[in-house]
């Protein structure tokens, strides 16, 4: 029986077999899961190190000033103060980062120099130093020394900006004894001049007085009082605050010979060490500088006082990331699916996105035939297409090349390397010279792109649209400063973190930096472009240490590929630069410079996409 029911369950089996075989339901294949989609998120991690201070040059400015009253011809026969003036010239002759400025005063200040030079003429300012007559005008030369160094500062910052935050000024005051005329509103002044009215000195003195003597004397009034040289002394000091200078100082230099005292010749001056040692240590006080006390003509220098140039540690200042590909801003994740709905791709990288574009009929990407031959300048006129479109009321077009300069662009260049052309800076009226024209460590292009006002400085700290960030944190994570971020809106900030420091021997300081989520967006979707292209920008700015200044800025630049989720490249989504991948951002080309690695991955089919390679 148990075998008639082990056939008999056997026999049902093979039929149940049998008749799967001959039903007419097709076989199913088994299905393969798609491939996961990738990530649209970069990683960049930089080592970056600081310039070393030692092989940077920064100026020097000497402006000395000397006395050359009547004194003198008793106290420093052999006029030693004209040797120890060019002494130092001398040293320094040759070196174009030292400059020189000479004023020689008495009762008349005679600017020898004109402004600071490094080729000052010797034999003038040797002859003009040798002479000794007339009073001592302290107060004068240091109004002359206040205005030579302020006209200086003043042109340096149209010429030179970025200098002169790194320029140092010195300033040697040598005399022999106390200013004179000394004048008191108090009255009891010996001198006749603190009473006449200057309008009077035609006819009062014989022969008559130059006008141009005292400046500031009025009669009457106080005049060389010990309070207004030091306020002079105050004044020049206050400049470096005032222009933003590296530093200024003012030494002085007191002669007092005991035996030129002792000379009978000398008696008329009133030579008095204590009192010439107390007021001109007190001008050092306030001018931060030293008092130096000689007390013979032979041992006059100046060599010994402290002339090199700043030379001060740099730190980091700024490191800003952004994809040029796709504009600042949050998206929603069915807009990041689909490159159609994003607007925030921007396949030429101008600052205007495809779907702002194609309204404004520009070009989006190179075309077929030499069309749109650079996408960025759609009219040719040297314009990109951004700064025309968002400056049509000052008679922009991107599209009429004659508009609003029938020369167009005169200066296409970028001087300062931060992305905007020299004529685009000065319809800006922002510096072609300094990528960050109001030292906000936002450059003028991210500025200018994110809606800022690039010679504000006061908007970094802003929060315009009051979502509780900084417009300066908005740019740097690459969200919009002038909308609020959204509730459930996909989150698209860049992340930043200094994952290391490590200082060198000597003064240079080396960083470990990372900036992720970086999003990446399939660019070229109709155009010839390569798609999925996208160049990424690394910014590192740097600064002295305890003294900001406009700093100096090097780039780096890297591109990548993402097509729709299905191609990356790389497809770790990570990428590592080292210091030699970051250029001085004035000689930076991204045709050069720019580190390509939009073809070191494959598709999941073993292939690269159509117009791989790069």
């Amino acid at each position: 029986m148990a075998n008639a029911r082990t056939m008999s369950r056997a026999a049902a089996l093979a039929s149940l077999v049998l008749g799967a075989a001959c039903t007419d339901t097709p076989l199913q294949p088994v299905q393969t899961p798609p491939p996961a989609a990738l990530d649209n998120r970069l990683q960049v991690d930089a080592t970056v190190c600081t310039q070393p201070s030692e092989d940077t040059t920064f100026p020097v400015k000497i402006l000395f000033l000397v006395d050359t009253s009547d004194s003198m011809g008793v106290t420093d026969r052999g006029a030693t103060r004209a040797k120890a003036v060019t002494d130092v010239i001398t040293r320094y002759a040759g070196n174009p980062a030292v400059q020189f400025g000479v004023i020689a005063f008495d009762s008349k200040i005679d600017i020898l120099t004109e402004g600071f030079t490094n080729s000052p003429d010797l034999q003038a300012i040797s002859s003009r130093l040798a002479q000794a007559d007339r009073l001592t005008d302290y107060q004068g030369v240091l109004g002359a020394a206040y205005a030579m160094l302020s006209e200086d500062m003043q042109k340096t910052r149209s010429s030179a900006p970025a200098d002169l935050p790194r320029t140092k000024y010195v300033v040697v005051f040598f005399s022999d004894g106390t200013p004179d005329p000394q004048c008191s509103a108090k009255g009891g002044s010996p001198y006749l001049i603190c009473v006449v009215p200057r309008e009077e000195w035609q006819d009062a003195f014989d022969p008559p007085l130059d006008p141009s003597l005292y400046a500031e004397l009025t009669a009457g009034g106080d005049y060389n009082q010990p309070e207004q040289i030091e306020q002079k002394v105050d004044q020049i000091v206050a400049l470096q605050d005032f222009y933003h200078v590296g530093e200024v100082r003012l030494h002085t230099a007191l002669l007092f010979d005991p035996a030129a005292a002792a000379d009978p010749l000398a008696l008329p001056f009133h030579l008095d060490r204590k009192a010439s040692a107390q007021i001109m240590g007190t001008m050092a006080m306030h001018g931060q500088g030293t008092f130096t006390e000689f007390d013979s003509a032979s041992k006059i220098s100046f060599i010994n006082i402290h002339y090199a140039a700043i030379k001060s540690v740099f730190t980091l200042a700024g490191f800003t990331a952004s994809n040029r590909n796709v504009l600042a801003g949050l998206t929603t994740s069915a807009q990041e699916r689909d490159p159609n709905l994003d607007p925030t791709l921007d396949t030429d990288g101008d600052g205007l996105g495809d779907a702002e574009e194609r309204n404004l009929r520009t070009c989006v990407g190179p075309g077929a035939g030499g069309k749109c031959a650079d996408p960025t300048d759609s009219d040719g006129d040297g314009y990109s297409d951004f700064i025309e479109a968002k400056n049509v009321r000052s008679g922009f077009d991107p599209l009429d090349a004659a508009r609003p300069y029938a020369g167009g662009c005169a200066a296409r260049g970028d001087s300062d390397g931060d992305g905007l052309r020299d004529c685009e800076e000065l319809a800006l009226r922002t510096d072609p010279r300094l990528f960050d024209s109001d030292a906000d460590r936002m450059t003028d292009l991210l500025e200018v792109r994110a809606g800022l006002d690039p010679l504000d400085p006061g908007d970094a700290a802003s929060d315009s649209d009051r979502d509780l960030a900084r417009s300066l944190d908005e740019v740097k994570t690459h969200t919009d400063p002038l909308l609020p971020d959204q509730d459930g809106a996909s989150d698209t900030r860049y992340g930043y973190q200094v994952v290391s420091t490590e200082v060198l021997a000597g003064d240079r300081t080396c960083y470990s930096l990372r900036v992720d989520n970086i999003r990446l967006g399939t660019t070229g979707s109709d155009t010839t472009a390569q798609k999925g292209r996208n160049r990424t920008l690394v910014y590192f700015i740097e600064t002295q240490k305890d003294r900001p200044d406009y700093g100096a800025m090097r780039v780096a630049c890297v591109d990548t590929r993402f097509v729709n989720g299905a191609f990356k490249s790389p497809a770790s989504g990570k990428v590592t630069l080292d210091d030699a991948r970051f250029v001085v951002a004035a000689r930076f080309n991204p045709a050069r410079d720019c580190l390509d690695l939009t073809a070191t991955s494959a598709t999941p089919d073993g292939g690269v996409p159509d117009g791989g390679g790069g």
